[in-house]
């Protein structure tokens, strides 16, 4: 799992959703051709557009930089180009790299049938959907699939959620307490303890150390003994603290990274 940020910097995905929004919860911020967002290839063909040249939408925001996971069906090599006709079982779309020399070493190196992560911009031409891309790489840990449809899924939640007010202040907490924090306060929590630490309920504080661990940015996980050391004493055993991650992985609110003892949380 640590090599599924490979290609892109996981933290630009992450940015849409916490730089898209004001303090506030208001409009969000001009800044789209700097994020990238996860999506499904059919969000690329059912975007909006309020005319010919206006910006893309997908949930009523800009979509600048994008990202997506999908299996080769057919490539053209052409002289100047090279277009991957790619499908993720949401739909079909063509990426197309212009040659270069390093875009050349990169793209001889898909084959059909090949799983791929690919980042790029999208275009439209006589009303018909492509990507530029920026980058395409062959996947190697099929785990990275899971992990984009669950971030696919967070984002676009996140934001059409904000539409209804879900969304206030502080996107990124907002965002992911509207998500999920309603069925993480009722995993088993033994012992009744579910508020026995900061007076929120320990899925939720549990969350919130694995994002504010040191560890995090390294991409390996939480180690298990760190999660317990901490929550054992509220829950009244360090077993109570394992059935509870195991609920929250087996609810998909956390993942196991390197090995089944430590943790990342979807997002």
């Amino acid at each position: 799992m640590s090599n599924y940020n490979r290609g892109y910097n996981s933290s630009q995905g992450q940015g849409f959703v916490q730089d898209s929004f004001g303090s506030d919860g208001g409009a969000p911020k001009k800044n789209a051709n700097h994020t990238l967002r996860p999506v499904t290839i059919k969000q690329l063909q059912t975007v909006a557009q309020t005319h010919s040249d206006g910006d893309f939408k997908i949930d009523g925001h800009d979509l600048g930089q994008i990202t997506f996971i999908g299996v080769v069906r057919t490539i053209n090599r052409q002289s100047t180009q090279h277009i991957f006709q790619v499908e993720d079982g949401t739909g079909t779309i063509d990426a197309r790299t212009f040659s270069s020399v390093e875009d050349d070493a990169e793209s001889n190196a898909i084959i059909e049938g090949t799983y791929v992560r690919i980042v790029g911009i999208l275009r439209s031409y006589n009303e018909r959907f492509s990507v530029n891309l920026h980058s395409i790489r062959p996947i190697q840990d099929f785990n990275e699939l899971t992990y984009h449809l669950l971030e696919t899924t967070f984002v676009h939640v996140s934001f059409t959620k904000s539409k209804a007010g879900g969304i206030g202040s502080g996107a990124s907490s907002g965002a992911y307490n509207n998500f999920g924090a309603h069925s993480m306060s009722n995993a088993a929590v033994p012992g009744g303890a579910g508020g026995a630490i900061g007076g929120g309920d320990i899925p939720q504080q549990i969350v919130e150390m694995i994002n504010n661990h040191p560890l995090k940015a390294a991409g390996s996980g939480i180690p298990r003994r760190d999660i317990q050391g901490r929550f054992a004493s509220a829950v009244g055993s360090a077993q109570g603290v394992n059935d509870i991650l195991e609920t929250m992985v087996a609810d998909g609110f956390l993942y196991t990274t390197e090995d089944d003892d430590h943790f990342h949380t979807v997002y």
